[in-house]
């Protein structure tokens, strides 16, 4: 069977698409449109790209209400949904916290920020489509929802161009698969042991079903304390 297969770089992270029964003519088209959607969405999302909407949200909302578009302000809503859900575990406020991990911060400068973040410091006006800040150590990172929400768009453009059996991977740790493997009933994704990086720790069978995983193994800032904004275990644990 042919399989069409290509990658990109997009979302701060390596973009893979297997298209099983795909001639390579089709594919690129395929292809060059899941690219330019994914570019789209970057420009939108990514808090690193100092011209995205997010990163204007972030200079200013503080200082002023900003307009935003209607799927911004769909996205934003169901993310603050999703934090009232989970009781604040889910937290995009916190890319103050992040910034602060990546340049190595002391514990004691995290502190200082806490009570400044949490959702309930974004507000969202439905009616005149703006969001604004109640303090100025928000900062909206949307890094745990936005490949989630990137992978759900490609798979809507794959499926409106008759697409019924696809991998798509971001950096291999959120992938969603349209139908069944051309082998199999579903698509087998194994879950890598980070201390056997050649064998799985379990394996999740994927039948139109996506899956994301992130952890502290490799870099200490994948997973936050929405509470305390310490990623690392042994500094949470001991705090106030």
């Amino acid at each position: 069977m042919i399989v069409y297969q290509n990658s990109s770089f997009n979302m701060g992270t390596r973009f893979n698409l297997l298209l099983p029964g795909i001639e390579n003519s089709e594919g690129d088209v395929l292809f060059s449109s899941c690219d330019r959607e994914l570019n789209r969405l970057e420009n939108m999302l990514s808090c690193f790209n100092p011209d995205s909407d997010i990163s204007q949200i972030n200079e200013n909302a503080f200082s002023r209400p900003v307009e935003i578009n209607n799927e911004l302000l769909d996205i934003l809503t169901e993310c603050l949904k999703y934090s009232e859900m989970t009781q604040g575990a889910f937290d995009i406020s916190l890319g103050k916290f992040i910034d602060h991990w990546n340049e190595q911060a002391k514990v004691e400068d995290i502190k200082k920020l806490k009570g400044g973040t949490g959702t309930d410091k974004i507000l969202i006006d439905r009616n005149n489509k703006t969001v604004r800040f109640t303090t100025p150590h928000v900062k909206i990172n949307l890094g745990g929802y936005g490949k989630g929400y990137a992978l759900q768009k490609v798979q809507d453009l794959l499926k409106a161009d008759g697409v019924t059996s696809a991998f798509i991977s971001f950096g291999e740790s959120s992938v969603s698969c349209i139908g069944k493997h051309p082998h199999g009933d579903y698509w087998p994704v194994g879950i890598q042991n980070f201390y056997q990086k050649d064998k799985s720790i379990a394996t999740i069978n994927l039948l139109n079903q996506s899956v994301s995983t992130s952890g502290n193994m490799e870099v200490n800032n994948h997973l936050m304390h929405p509470r305390t904004g310490i990623p690392r275990k042994e500094y949470y644990l001991n705090m106030p």
